[in-house]
């Protein structure tokens, strides 16, 4: 695949072939690697594994009875002393 370097501002900057961002599952605020390596300009994208569920998402709709907090265990103390 060929593209071009562009002017964007006062800065030269790439873009991204959409098919290669579905391909690297890249979004925007995504951050890039850029070496060099025997005189090959290498990009690589930083992805940081990320939950699918935030934690509010997690926690909404949770009450007692959906956290089964009624069927939470009760430790005696001849437990705790082991």
């Amino acid at each position: 695949m060929i593209t071009q370097v562009r002017k964007i501002g006062n800065s030269l900057g790439h873009i991204i072939p959409m098919a290669l961002v579905q391909q690297f599952g890249l979004v925007e605020g995504t951050k890039l690697n850029i070496q060099e390596c025997n005189g090959v300009m290498m990009i690589e994208p930083i992805i940081t594994k990320k939950f699918p569920f935030s934690e509010q998402e997690l926690l909404n709709d949770l009450n007692s009875y959906a956290a089964h907090a009624d069927e939470l265990a009760a430790i005696s103390s001849v437990e705790w002393e082991q």
